[in-house]
């Protein structure tokens, strides 16, 4: 049997060997598996739902970083690692607030350590098309520990999604990149890090806006244990269309993580 990426994605699905801190957590689970190509499930939580109870479509971005990394781990010829450069997620609805988020999402072939692109579709359970995503990515060496160790992370539920992060509402937070978010190559894992950042965004635009197409660029690596600031702004609030923006920024400032959010005004 290959010691490749097919094989390392199979030890996620078969054996809970390998699979990232934060995968585990959320409680995506791998339902096919071939070269190039993947299918994931998340199971629509209660806490993965605002506060107030409603869904997000920032879950799309999540689990739309989750099926793209992925479908690139399966184009690897070895065990390693892939990291996300940017990511552009187009919101055909709002997903539902129970039931599951499913991504079908298919790389390019890897060609020699350079960027691959990978693109792919999210579907609730009744089949709805919920959102397009692609993005490009960069495998990268995995932590020794993180191909052989065993079961998931695990930590008691969560009230809602906020709870989930720990972070308060509002557009500006600090967000701690604690164990159970992190991926296995060390950092904060890249479907968190869009989470967060659609969350700021959303909450920097007057209620009742709803994303169109949010895009991420992630400039730098965001440290296992690190704790990073998180900041949205509005950038326009026209009648039909507003635009938001935000950051994921290290202590020292440097940004780590950038975004754009495209939405229908309320």
């Amino acid at each position: 049997m290959a010691d490749d990426g097919v094989e390392r994605l199979r030890r996620w699905r078969d054996e809970d060997r390998g699979v990232p801190r934060a995968v585990g957590r959320l409680g995506a689970r791998l339902t096919s598996v071939a070269p190039r190509t993947t299918t994931v499930r998340l199971a629509l939580t209660p806490e993965l739902l605002l506060p107030g109870g409603s869904p997000t479509s920032a879950v799309s971005s999540l689990v739309a970083d989750i099926g793209l990394t992925t479908a690139v781990i399966a184009s690897l010829p070895d065990l390693g690692g892939v990291t996300t450069i940017s990511m552009t997620v187009d919101h055909l609805c709002v997903p539902p607030a129970t039931g599951a988020l499913s991504s079908q999402c298919t790389a390019d072939a890897y060609h020699g350590g350079r960027p691959q692109h990978a693109a792919g579709t999210l579907h609730d359970d009744t089949g709805r098309l919920v959102a397009a995503a692609s993005g490009w990515f960069l495998a990268v060496p995995a932590e020794d520990r993180a191909g052989e160790q065993v079961g998931l992370a695990v930590e008691p539920p969560a009230q809602h999604l906020l709870d989930l992060l720990r972070v308060p509402a509002g557009p500006a937070f600090d967000l701690h990149a604690r164990d159970a978010l992190s991926n296995a190559i060390g950092s904060m894992y890249g479907g968190i890090a869009s989470l967060a950042a659609q969350l700021a965004a959303v909450a920097a635009l007057d209620p009742g806006a709803t994303p169109l197409t949010s895009t991420f660029t992630y400039m730098r690596p965001t440290p296992r244990d690190s704790s990073v600031r998180v900041a949205g702004t509005a950038v326009r609030q026209g009648r039909r269309t507003a635009v938001a923006c935000s950051t994921l920024a290290a202590p020292d400032g440097r940004t780590l993580v950038t975004s754009t959010l495209v939405a229908s005004a309320s």
